[in-house]
């Protein structure tokens, strides 16, 4: 396999530098502030001068935080399908009307040619049941 050069075009320039503030910049910061946050209550924990009490509190916000952040976009997804499905159900009756007109339509004529298709078998059956009541006299 070749090794292909390294590509460095100005779009791929500023790819990288926006990478680098826009993703790599914040995600460390995150990192640090919740390293420093943890540094700050394993210290106060420690050294027994303060109360955990309010550590605590604020440790069960960071953790209920991201499952209200999903309740909230589920929500939003259940809200779309509701008013979504609500829509549907009031242009639905004039197409479902349509619907059932043309299926009516297909069945009337496929019982018309069944019955035409069915009329010379018919036919002769009754010939001969005509017959055999005839000769068995």
């Amino acid at each position: 396999m070749e090794i292909q050069p390294a590509v460095d075009r100005p779009t791929v320039r500023a790819h990288k530098r926006q990478f680098a503030w826009q993703i790599l910049l914040p995600m460390i910061l995150v990192l640090l502030v919740g390293l420093v946050a943890g540094g700050f209550v394993i210290a106060n924990s420690v050294s027994g001068q303060g109360s955990i009490r309010p550590w605590a509190d604020v440790s069960l916000i960071w953790l209920i935080a991201p499952v209200l952040f999903f309740a909230l976009a589920f929500l939003a997804i259940l809200v779309a399908i509701i008013y979504g499905m609500v829509k549907l159900l009031q242009v639905t009756p004039h197409y479902t009307g349509k619907a059932q007109g043309f299926f009516d339509l297909v069945s009337a004529t496929t019982r018309k040619l069944a019955d035409r298709v069915a009329q010379p078998v018919v036919w002769v059956r009754q010939a001969g049941a005509v017959l055999k009541s005839i000769f068995r006299l």
